[in-house]
């Protein structure tokens, strides 16, 4: 972790180039840096506790072991991955199927609420990356509340962002938005006390969401930016409106308390 602080301004910066696929930087001021650095610390290692947690790559985390081992029979979770899952029911749910956590296959998934199990038919399988960064900003926000943090930005790669407060100097945090494959700028996100999420494809990507209902990837410059005051939402919610119909769209985000959302194509 890189850190500094900048004494006449109070600003404390942390910067890991690795967290969750992405590099995260944050923005904190305060008076005291060592509790600054303190709390960057934690912040980190909650982040990387929510990715052990749930990535499905790392042989070792609880969903990996889920989808290993729910195939064969039913398996239980512990209480902090089973509410995520309840979470991500939710999120089918409320966005018509657009959220869709098996890429398609929510049919083949059972689920006992009375015992907290879930059983995979099929080829079904869960894959959080749609929900991760924003459940990790979640609990982000509970650590810097819980310091009484007045002030900060929780950057992840630009895609995945964190205000709490307003910027020193203004009344909001400005947050542009940049065209993934000519980086010109697209729009500035006024933030304040809330979250924005970013999805769409890029030149690195060009083909990375999936359409639930046909299965196949969701191609074109297509861009979805979401502000809420729950990350959680605002990361859910870009995944499904890049693959809603329009007429999906506004029912969609009627559901939900999004402060705003914008569509570039």
């Amino acid at each position: 972790m890189y850190t500094n602080y900048y004494p006449s301004s109070q600003l404390f910066h942390a910067s890991v180039p690795l967290l969750m696929g992405t590099r995260l930087d944050a923005l904190l001021f305060g008076e005291d840096p060592a509790a600054l650095e303190t709390l960057c610390r934690r912040m980190e290692t909650e982040i990387r506790r929510v990715e052990r947690l749930l990535s499905r790559f790392d042989a070792e985390s609880a969903l990996y072991q889920v989808n290993r081992d729910a195939v064969i029979y039913p398996v239980g979770m512990e209480e902090e991955l089973w509410m995520v899952m309840q979470d991500c029911r939710r999120y089918f749910e409320w966005t018509d199927g657009c959220f869709d956590i098996t890429r398609g296959r929510f049919g083949e998934v059972e689920f006992d609420d009375t015992n907290r199990t879930v059983f995979l038919k099929g080829r079904a399988g869960f894959d959080l990356g749609g929900y991760g960064k924003g459940y990790a900003l979640r609990q982000i926000r509970r650590l810097l509340d819980a310091e009484a943090v007045m002030r900060a930005l929780i950057n992840f790669g630009d895609s995945s962002i964190l205000a709490t407060g307003t910027h020193p100097h203004g009344d909001y945090w400005p947050v542009g938005i940049n065209h993934p494959f000519t980086g010109v700028s697209m729009d500035v996100m006024h933030l304040r006390d809330s979250s924005l999420s970013v999805s769409g494809n890029k030149p690195a990507q060009p083909a990375h969401i999936v359409n639930p209902e046909t299965g196949a990837y969701v191609t074109g410059r297509k861009t979805v930016a979401v502000v809420a005051d729950d990350p959680v939402d605002a990361e859910a919610l870009t995944t499904a409106l890049m693959v809603a119909t329009p007429d999906q769209v506004e029912n969609i985000v009627n559901r939900f308390k999004i402060i705003e959302y914008k569509i570039y194509e």
